[in-house]
């Protein structure tokens, strides 16, 4: 097996374990809490190494994906950028 191909399958086992933690206790927290507890989850998963990738993740709900969004930022306004002189 290949280097590269073992790296990508722990990506996304870790990306995967981040889309589970949050599926499995989100129902734990009251909806008006929600995005603050994803933003925490996404900041602290990002420090330990688990949330690299994550972004292109496909089973992101939307509180979750909102997480992403503001930890990362857009990925699509990111290529815009780049297209501006």
């Amino acid at each position: 097996m290949s280097p590269h191909f073992h790296t990508r399958t722990q990506r996304q086992m870790r990306d995967d374990f981040v889309v589970d933690l949050w599926s499995r206790i989100k129902h734990f927290v009251p909806a008006k809490d929600r995005l603050d507890v994803a933003d925490a989850i996404v900041a602290v998963c990002d420090e330990y190494g688990y949330a690299d990738g994550i972004e292109h993740h496909a089973d992101l709900d939307k509180e979750l994906y909102a997480a992403v969004q503001t930890y990362y930022g857009d990925p699509e306004e990111e290529e815009d950028d780049e297209y501006e002189y």
